[in-house]
């Protein structure tokens, strides 16, 4: 930052964290060089900082006719407040203050002053295992190399890990292709910093743009987004497979799902959180729940045996309690033989004859190209011969993968399903949550499944409660140093809205298009109010929805019914979402989806599709269990056809 920039931003600081009861005021030279080295690591993103502070000063101006570093406290505070939720101005001042925001809140002493931490110590050196030997990375290969395989499997997650397990302990030989790369407990220091550049795509930054922005974070390392789950393991409704045998896909019936849910809740150590770890949430959530008529408040299944609530599920399991795939399926198809080739990611499919442009006649694969690129810059080519593709890179990646390599299919990329979410934030000023030291998301309401609505836990991290806040300055303090007295508890819906995936403008960043319909929107709302109602049920001080606007909060069901009374558009609130599905959907026949009841790329044989792209619709909800039990089942079959055959 240049010189004016830098008043500029230190002016921005002091108006936006000043002295609070717990946290003091900023320093504002301190908060500004931690953003400016940041920013300065980034090509680019220094000048787009530098960019945003020339436009506040001359935005500042025009409205003030004085230079923002120059003009009083309150007059910087009340103009950030006024425009926080102007359409374009609050927009711009959102990006120029989520950086400050977000060192402010990663200070060291700010969050040892709300009794909260940015890591924790983990061993230095754990156990090594045999399987750990069945695993190269990018920079162990030389520049092109070819192997041989019975199968290739196209990522680690749900999907992939369950079909890689399934395929491997049956004695066939197995490839498995990872972009991401293999971090274990040791990696897991729940510092953010470092954790979510590690696991997540894209820092997280995967967003779907219609009428409500709304975040899809999505992981990219072995065991995908298992990685970064909450762990809640559930079956997929009878409700939604009975839809799915009406629609011709019979052999999804729950007594022939029922064996392969087992399976995986075997593999996976799925059983109920202990209450003691889930924290006083539980007790107030129960209240509620029990004061409102609801009787089906319990304890989530999880796949987390022997966790302890470190409260970082999110950020890779501390302990490697959450059995995602990482720590269940992957190391026990490389126990079984299989090989992971990791920072490698899938280009380009081979096909007999590599007629990739015949798309009138049934084509037939033999293999795929991986690149990735080394840490001496180099980059590496590794071809795998194999007449059977999984393709498992996830619901915004496959259908890229796919219409990249010939697939053409009017079902592609469409038929996105996000389960959106909501969360609802109690205030209660004699408690501790120990928001940091218990299970995020540990319990559940379930008493509205049917109407599609499942209410959960959602606890976000200290600096997720900030950069969420709308407010500023004095308010924004305030909202942040009571975290700990903080009770989040949110909701989401089986949606009937349905969205697209396309090639964005950078890889990890995919152009995905998704609009709340009013049917979706008016049961958001209704969960919503119902939980706000809970939460005043239980004995909350004021009640607050997420939101970006700045709702108001509520103290009492008149405030409630009031609020709920205005003319709320999906955009006033904080909307989420963490189970995108049904972009590449199996089907009856290629009129409804792009892959057929086994699971196979309709006019390609050996192509398969394993992972939540394949699921039909939404589930309401959540979706590793269906999606590796999906996956089980259509592994399983391939194997039998091809140990048949031999």
């Amino acid at each position: 930052m240049g010189i004016e920039q830098n008043l500029t931003a230190m002016a921005l600081i002091e108006a936006l964290f000043p002295q609070g009861k717990r946290l003091d005021k900023a320093e504002a030279s301190s908060v500004a060089s931690s953003v400016d080295q940041y920013f300065d690591s980034i090509p680019g993103l220094s000048q787009g900082l530098t960019g945003l502070l020339t436009w506040l000063n001359a935005r500042f101006f025009m409205s003030t006719g004085k230079v923002f570093a120059t003009a009083s406290l309150e007059q910087r505070q009340t103009f950030l407040a006024k425009n926080a939720n102007s359409l374009i101005t609050g927009k711009l001042l959102r990006a120029l203050e989520t950086p400050f925001r977000a060192a402010y809140l990663l200070d060291e002493q700010n969050l040892k002053r709300v009794g909260t931490h940015n890591g924790l110590e983990v061993p230095s050196e754990v156990e090594q295992y045999r399987w750990q030997a069945q695993v190269s990375n990018v920079d162990d290969l030389e520049s092109a190399q070819t192997f041989d395989a019975d199968v290739v499997v196209i990522g680690t997650g749900a999907g992939g890990g369950a079909a890689a397990y399934e395929l491997a302990s049956r004695g066939l030989a197995v490839v498995i292709l990872e972009e991401g790369q293999y971090h274990g407990r040791k990696d897991f220091n729940g510092k953010l910093t470092e954790v979510i550049p590690k696991l997540y795509r894209g820092w997280g930054g995967t967003v779907t743009l219609g009428n409500v922005a709304i975040p899809v974070p999505v992981g990219r390392s072995v065991g995908g987004t298992t990685t970064i789950n909450s762990g809640t393991c559930m079956r997929t409704p009878d409700s939604v497979l009975k839809a799915w045998a009406s629609e011709g896909l019979e052999e999804f019936t729950s007594e022939i799902m029922a064996p392969y849910f087992e399976s995986v809740e075997a593999m996976i150590n799925v059983e109920r959180a202990e209450i003691k770890f889930v924290g006083e949430i539980a007790e107030v959530v129960k209240k509620g729940a029990d004061a409102v008529g609801f009787t089906h408040s319990h304890a989530l299944m999880r796949n987390a045996k022997g966790c302890d609530g470190q409260g970082l599920c999110q950020f890779g399991c501390p302990t490697d309690a959450k059995q995602s795939t990482n720590v269940s399926y992957i190391p026990r198809a490389l126990d079984a033989g299989a090989f992971l080739f990791t920072g490698m990611k899938a280009e380009e499919f081979h096909y007999v004859g590599n007629d990739a442009s015949n798309v009138k006649s049934t084509r037939v694969i033999n293999g795929v190209t991986a690149t990735g690129i080394g840490e001496d810059g180099v980059r590496r080519h590794l071809r795998v011969n194999a007449d059977t593709v999984i393709v498992a890179a996830g619901t915004f990646f496959t259908p890229q993968l796919l219409a990249k390599n010939g697939i053409s299919n009017k079902w592609l990329g469409q038929n996105l399903s996000i389960h959106p979410a909501g969360a609802v934030l109690g205030h209660y000023a004699n408690r501790n949550f120990k928001n940091t030291a218990t299970i995020p998301q540990g319990y559940g309401v379930a008493d509205w499944a049917e109407m599609g609505v499942m209410f959960e836990g959602g606890t976000p991290p200290f600096i997720a409660h900030g950069l969420m806040s709308p407010f500023v300055g004095n308010a924004f303090v305030e909202f942040a140093e009571n975290y700990q007295q903080t009770a989040y508890f949110g909701f989401m819906i089986k949606d009937t809205s349905r969205g697209k995936v396309r090639r964005g403008v950078h890889p990890d960043i995919p152009l995905l298009t998704y609009n709340l319909n009013k049917t979706d929107f008016e049961l958001f709302k209704k969960a919503a109010h119902m939980l706000a109602l809970m939460h005043l049920e239980a004995g909350a001080d004021k009640v607050t929805l997420a939101s970006m606007s700045g709702l108001p909060s509520v103290s009492n069901r008149e405030e409630l019914d009031t609020l709920f009374a205005r003319k709320l558009k999906p955009k006033d609130f904080a909307v989420t979402a963490y189970h995108p599905l049904g972009t590449a959907r199996i089907a009856k026949n290629k009129t409804q989806g792009v892959c057929d009841k086994n699971h196979q790329v309709f006019g390609v044989d050996g192509l398969y599709v394993m992972d939540g792209s394949a699921v039909p619709s939404s589930l309401g909800a959540n979706p590793q269990v269906t999606i590796m039990a999906m996956a089980t089942k259509a592994a399983s079959q391939i194997a039998e056809k091809k140990l048949n055959y031999s």
